[in-house]
């Protein structure tokens, strides 16, 4: 699942160098903050286990905000350095804002038959809503005078975000062990224009292969240590010539039931622009790869025993290049409908 941050930083981003992007024509370009889709962090831990075979929906709400963007040395974004273009042109001082939500409900099918080697097939769809709030103010003393000058920038952006399709799950259970392989794409059918600030969608297909396995120390699985892989294969943004890089996103998680209807977790993850931004419309310098690492704890309640849950994350971004911080609130719901179980 996605929760669009790369869309939060290129809208602020973009805020914040308005002043130099419309004088130079910039706008009219792509947007040097490419990236992926695939967002850690945001799914339940034990989302990607072996399931019982029927019918599930989940429903993923993520809501974040923050003021900080580091820029590709890592260092905190806050000032536009015109003095580099220019001695005698005083630098400008930005602040930044970002606060919205993405809405992705999701519907999956595990099948009842055994396949390859007693794997469990499965099949999703998942589309998705986002809302953002963003803003950037900037402040620039005067050259020979002392004057400050203020703009505010941003507005709220929403819309439909690019839809995920999985075709090709296989999951494994045994006894002690589950091993889960998903293929699945994103679509660009989220709104898109390059050089747009108002795009809720990125423009360009992804293909996304990931692997999950989990560990259960005890028969009765109440405890489970995940580590999940996943790979982002980007193609070209459409109306330019730019392929985003490549992306790897490395999870963890631990899993725990006091009761059975009460569940406690620690998430982490990882994610990584492993290739270079390659294309005759890349303008920036492609070698500058973005990362960032999120950590959450979870709490999950099953008001209806194995049928339905409620799972509260709260969440904080970190080690972050070219990337914006955010901290995360998550209320996410799975209800298993005991349809097309083959029973």
């Amino acid at each position: 699942m996605k929760t669009n941050n790369l869309f939060v930083s290129r809208l602020l981003f973009f805020a914040g160098l308005l002043l130099i992007f419309t004088s130079t024509g910039y706008s009219q370009l792509a947007s040097p903050l490419q990236g992926g889709h695939y967002s850690p962090n945001v799914k339940n831990i034990r989302d990607m286990a072996n399931p019982p075979s029927g019918l599930f929906v989940l429903w993923y709400n993520s809501f974040f905000s923050g003021n900080t963007y580091y820029d590709r040395n890592g260092d905190e974004f806050n000032q536009i350095r015109l003095d580099q273009i220019n001695p005698i042109l005083p630098n400008i001082d930005v602040k930044l804002f970002a606060g919205g939500f993405t809405s992705v409900p999701a519907v999956f099918w595990a099948s009842n038959f055994k396949i390859i080697g007693g794997a469990n097939y499965m099949a999703g769809i998942t589309p998705g809503y986002l809302s953002v709030d963003a803003s950037a103010l900037t402040e620039r003393r005067g050259i020979f005078i002392d004057t400050t000058y203020k703009k505010l920038e941003g507005g709220t952006v929403s819309g439909f975000i690019d839809l995920f399709v999985a075709p090709v799950g296989l999951s494994w259970g045994f006894k002690k062990f589950d091993f889960t392989f998903l293929y699945g794409f994103y679509a660009p059918t989220g709104k898109y224009e390059t050089g747009a600030s108002d795009n809720t969608g990125t423009g360009f297909w992804t293909h996304q292969f990931q692997g999950y396995g989990y560990f259960y120390p005890e028969e009765s699985k109440a405890t489970a240590f995940m580590v999940g892989l996943t790979y982002e294969l980007n193609s070209k943004i459409k109306d330019v010539d730019v392929s985003p890089g490549n992306r790897f996103t490395l999870e963890w998680g631990v899993s725990q039931f006091l009761s059975e209807r009460v569940e406690i977790g620690v998430h982490g993850g990882h994610n990584w622009q492993i290739s270079d931004d390659s294309g005759a419309d890349v303008y920036w310098d492609p070698a500058i790869h973005d990362k960032k690492s999120t950590i959450s704890f979870n709490a999950s309640l099953w008001p209806l025993e194995e049928r339905f849950m409620i799972n509260l994350k709260y969440g904080f971004d970190f080690g972050m290049v070219q990337r914006f911080k955010n901290d995360n609130y998550v209320i996410n719901l799975l209800y298993v409908t005991n349809l097309f179980t083959g029973n």
